[in-house]
């Protein structure tokens, strides 16, 4: 049985069932019969005959038949035999309610995982876990609610496209009520607590397999088994269905060996924020902004670019529209002449035909101006989203009429629309033609932005669910420079041309072989930052300077007690930029990799970008793109353009290289890469690569 199939039970046994619908045992039995769920409400409690008027049972084992669903609300401590009897009687899910495990330590998360090894014991792995300490499931398409959330009270069910799945019972219940007050039904709402069992992840993707859903809204403080929303995302891409995202805990704590530029720097929280940008999900700010932009992803098209056009009859919204837009990277671009010729018919002499379009007071004169410049801009193809703001509104404005308008305009041009208003009478008129609307222009544009953002990740390459995501070994071993570049040239990465020398004569012989100045480094696998130690020089042109080196170098590492693994001479590089590229493997999501600014104020400036591999070489140029430094790398007075899809290949090829090596490899930290403007190759000149001590396992995506 599929987890969608057990959210859809049959029948449903209570244990703690209690005849009062207020407690936690006797509120989904109220909601069960109150609700028209068709299916048998069994009520278990050994100390009664009746609960709520239906007839009681005194275990489990004691019903008269096999219940699908089992609501679990007991003491904490008769939980695990709770989960034997639903084994016996081959219940395929449970929902506990019950606290008292994980969240209390280690001794509560070895408890919650004895439950877990109980409901595997069921025949094929069967039986199902939510929770526990979660506030229940309900499928409101169904009646069965399983859940004792007081806001389903304050909010009548009404099915819906929507699925709300949260790790937080109160976060699920805010999403709930919200979303129901705005008129908006609800199918699923899931709470999955602790997530001994079923997390998050795996519960999107349970229901994006109903047909009946349209958007999913989920709430996350910890991405955990992130296949499960990997393989959710390609197929809501595949249906059309969106999935949006509030991920809290935005911290620094780090998963990966401080060793690593790349694994310090990799916050759990910028890679949850990296992976949900990879796979199409839009990342909200808290509860407040899914529930507000929920109704312009169930009612609006997808966008086909970022370009947005602003239509108001008020200057000061025009120029907000503007500001806003600019913030979150839409395209306020100017008309071109079939479009202002268009215009200019549509529009009074008085009204430039300029964007935003400050229709000023010609909508009381000529109310049909706003229905006349939406057709202007129909047939132009010069928007791909539009926002309308009417800050003011009273006698002599049809917003009725204007609401209809916008509405055939989205559904006729497949053009997304959003409305900025500051009357709840002129917003309810928009909301009953389906056009969602907003309370500032910044809010309605950071909608539409997030709409263009959820249309390219639909657009973009999704990584494939088949790759296979390496488990970090418990130990590394860090290797020396020279070894380093090696394993990055065998990836077929650019690394500058070197010679390691051992003597004197070697040093004699590389100074003759390779292009001057050099560069000279002092090896050791002990050592991964040189600089600091002295072990460094440049513009290395005679043997005298070489052997100058060489002998310092020696005298150096003696010193530190550190391994000598001779000189490294290598070509020196001219570069306008220097950038850091490196990879790690994390426990969660697998390869990851970094770009950002190099040198050695990489973790100090923090301007890094992460990607989840697999990725394409565009979602790489759009991780250059997002980086504070990207602006610089623009042609400039008279200089040409940085040439970054050099760049962006290594980085692909970085990613599909560590993928390749199942877990062997377990950081790349390549800083500098040296990047010139014009044609000029990128280069790789320091490297620190680490491997596995020991054979790595691997598992597969789930």
């Amino acid at each position: 049985m599929s987890l969608l199939q057990a959210l859809n039970p049959r029948s449903v046994a209570i244990l703690g069932a209690s005849d009062n619908p207020i407690k936690a045992g006797g509120r989904p039995i109220d909601y069960l019969r109150r609700h028209g769920f068709a299916g048998r409400i069994l009520p278990v409690n050994p100390k009664r005959a009746e609960v709520q008027g239906l007839a009681a049972y005194p275990s489990l084992r004691a019903l008269p038949e096999a219940p699908d669903a089992v609501v679990i609300s007991l003491p904490g401590e008769d939980v695990a035999a709770a989960i034997d009897d639903c084994v016996a009687v081959g219940a395929r899910l449970a929902v506990i309610y019950s606290s008292g495990f994980a969240e209390l330590g280690e001794e509560g998360r070895r408890q919650q995982a004895d439950l877990v090894a109980r409901a595997r014991r069921s025949p094929g792995g069967g039986l199902r876990l939510f929770g526990p300490n979660c506030q229940g499931v309900a499928n409101f398409a169904t009646g069965a609610i399983l859940n004792f959330s007081t806001m389903i009270n304050e909010n009548a069910p009404a099915d819906g496209p929507v699925a709300i799945v949260s790790q937080s019972g109160a976060g699920a219940a805010i999403l709930y009520g919200g979303l129901r007050r705005a008129g908006i039904g609800v199918r699923y709402m899931l709470s999955t607590g602790n997530e001994a069992d079923v997390c998050a992840a795996e519960a999107v993707r349970a229901v994006v397999e109903d047909e009946g859903i349209r958007l999913v809204v989920l709430y996350i403080e910890t991405l955990r088994q992130s296949a499960w929303l990997a393989e959710a995302a390609r197929l809501a891409h595949a249906r059309g269905v969106t999935i949006l995202a509030v991920k809290a805990g935005r911290t620094r704590a780090g998963q990966a060996t401080a060793s690593s530029h790349t694994g310090a720097l990799a916050a759990e929280d910028a890679l949850a924020d990296a992976f949900l940008r990879q796979h199409g999900i839009p990342r909200l700010a808290d509860f407040r902004e899914l529930i507000d932009y929920a109704p312009l992803f169930l009612s609006q098209p997808a966008p086909r670019g970022r370009r947005v056009v602003s239509i108001s009859n008020s200057g000061a919204t025009c120029v907000l529209s503007a500001d806003a837009a600019e913030e979150y990277g839409l395209a306020l671009e100017p008309f071109d002449a079939a479009t202002l010729d268009g215009l200019s018919q549509a529009l009074p002499s008085y009204v430039t035909a300029r964007n935003p379009i400050d229709m000023t007071t010609a909508l009381l004169g000529r109310p049909q101006t706003f229905g006349d410049t939406l057709r202007a801009l129909s047939g132009s193809g010069a928007a791909d989203l539009v926002h309308v703001g009417f800050p003011i509104g009273g006698e002599g404005y049809d917003f009725a009429d204007f609401a209809g308008q916008a509405s055939r305009f989205a559904r006729d041009t497949g053009v997304p629309i959003a409305v900025s208003v500051n009357q709840d009478w002129v917003a309810q008129a928009f909301q009953d033609q389906g056009v969602p609307t907003f309370w500032s222009e910044r809010a309605a544009m950071r909608g539409l932005a997030l709409l263009a953002e959820q249309a390219g990740g639909r657009q973009a390459q999704v990584p494939s669910a088949e790759a296979s995501v390496p488990v970090a070994a418990s130990r590394s071993l860090t290797l020396d420079e020279p070894s380093s570049l090696s394993e990055l040239a065998r990836a077929g990465l650019p690394v500058m041309r070197h010679l390691v020398c051992s003597s004197e004569d070697e040093v004699r012989a590389a100074i003759e072989s390779l292009p001057r100045p050099l560069v000279a480094k002092g090896v050791s696998a002990d050592l991964s930052h040189k600089s600091e130690h002295g072990l460094v020089r440049l513009n290395i042109r005679e043997a005298e300077q070489a052997l100058q080196a060489f002998g310092d170098f020696a005298a150096t590492l003696a010193r530190l007690d550190a391994a000598d693994g001779g000189l490294l001479l290598g070509a020196q590089h001219r570069a306008d930029f220097e950038l850091a590229l490196g990879a790690h493997v994390d426990a969660e999501f697998g390869v990851v990799v970094m770009v950002g600014q190099g040198g050695v104020l990489v973790e100090a400036l923090r301007d890094v970008q992460f990607l989840v591999a697999p990725f394409s070489a565009r979602q790489a140029q759009d991780a250059l793109a997002r980086l504070s430094i990207a602006p610089a790398f623009a042609a400039v007075r008279g200089m040409p353009a940085v040439e970054l899809d050099a760049v962006a290949a290594m980085m692909v090829r970085l990613g599909d290289w560590m993928l390749a090596q199942g877990g062997r490899v377990q950081s790349v930290d390549a800083n500098p890469v040296l990047v010139a403007r014009g044609a000029q190759a990128p280069v790789i000149v320091d490297a620190v690569v680490a491997v596995a001590a020991a054979p790595a396992a691997t598992s597969e995506a789930a």
